[in-house]
């Protein structure tokens, strides 16, 4: 069964696995909608008791998600509190997260800034060689990522790489050419296969279901 209501299309393959596809042309921005589209999204899966699985993939090969719709339309995201009691962005990245539902982001085209702390709040990240730029560009606008990027970051890639990524504001690729291919793709092995362990009782995680 396939629901779709923009800018998610959800595919319950079956009932312990579902499919959502990211598809809000032409690039995928965060704004209001998107986040209202994820919030609608958590509490099926809060309702669901088969679902064990979930996989974040996007319609457009060039942009998983883009960063925030800096044209205003980010709405009461930042100020409405969600059920966590953190406002909806951080609240959104924190239930998820949480979830017993196991997530995973399949990657491709480009990631960054709040796309990058979504993908950060999955349980695992598996992204094309071919085509993903990933990147926390906040900081090159006079900004600090404020989705859980400097909390999850340091302790996915460790702190001075996460420290390059984010005071850098560079994209960086998942199969990068020069002497530094080897070392970045143990990089985004890492991304790929661990979750990110904190102090903070708002981020911690229960166990998945089996």
């Amino acid at each position: 069964m396939t629901e779709s209501a923009a800018p998610l299309q959800v595919t319950e393959e079956t009932p312990a696995y579902w499919r959502v596809v990211f598809d809000y042309p032409p690039f995928n921005v965060v704004d209001a909608t998107m986040f209202q589209g994820l919030q609608d999204l958590l509490a099926r899966m809060d309702v669901s008791p088969s679902l064990r699985v979930i996989v974040f993939e996007s319609a457009s090969h060039e942009f998983y998600l883009s960063h925030f719709d800096l044209t205003g339309k980010t709405g009461n995201i930042t100020t409405a509190v969600g059920r966590s009691g953190l406002p909806i962005l951080a609240d959104t990245f924190v239930r998820l997260t949480r979830s017993p539902v196991a997530s995973i982001a399949k990657i491709r085209g480009c990631v960054r800034g709040v796309s990058s702390e979504f993908v950060l709040a999955c349980d695992m990240r598996f992204a094309s060689r071919e085509n993903t730029r990933l990147g926390q560009p906040e900081v090159g606008v006079g900004l600090h990522p404020g989705g859980g990027g400097t909390e999850r970051l340091p302790h996915v890639v460790g702190r001075g790489r996460a420290l390059e990524i984010i005071l850098g504001a560079n994209d960086f690729a998942s199969l990068p050419s020069t002497s530094a291919q080897s070392r970045r793709r143990r990089i985004l092995s890492t991304r790929s296969h661990c979750r990110p362990p904190t102090s903070s009782s708002a981020l911690s995680t229960p166990s998945k279901r089996h």
